[in-house]
């Protein structure tokens, strides 16, 4: 699973004004997003005892965690996000993501590259089983 953090060396840029933290360095994800839209930008919140249903979709979906914890899984894999991870949800990957803590909701900002048609629809599914089971400390 691809999760990333803003916590790297800075890159000076704009004549020195600007420190960047690149989570995906420029031009690192072009092949990948050559042919695609920028379906969306948002941020989303689950409430304490949701979860995301099932899905997948034929985009390229990143989730960053602004406020409390997380648990995603992408098909067989679980991971608890915190604060200031990035997560790269890969092309037709089956995920969910739920709040980490009971009683506990949490904030995230995502936005996606679509290669879908227009009205594009997520497909429900089910999860495997996964390979690992994550809990918040």
């Amino acid at each position: 699973m691809d999760v990333r953090s803003a916590r790297v060396e800075p890159t000076i840029e704009h004549e020195g004004t600007c420190l960047t933290y690149f989570m995906f360095p420029k031009e690192s994800v072009r092949r990948e997003t050559m042919g695609s839209y920028l379906e969306y930008v948002a941020e989303f919140e689950l409430k304490p005892g949701a979860s995301l249903h099932p899905h997948f979709h034929d985009s390229m979906e990143f989730y960053r965690i602004l406020e409390g914890e997380a648990v995603i899984q992408i098909e067989d894999e679980q991971r608890l996000l915190r604060p200031g991870d990035l997560v790269h949800i890969p092309r037709n990957a089956r995920h969910s993501i739920w709040p980490a803590r009971e009683g506990k909701s949490f904030r995230a900002f995502s936005f996606a590259a679509s290669f879908m048609g227009e009205n594009p629809q997520p497909v429900n599914c089910e999860l495997p089983p996964p390979k690992n089971t994550v809990t918040a400390g």
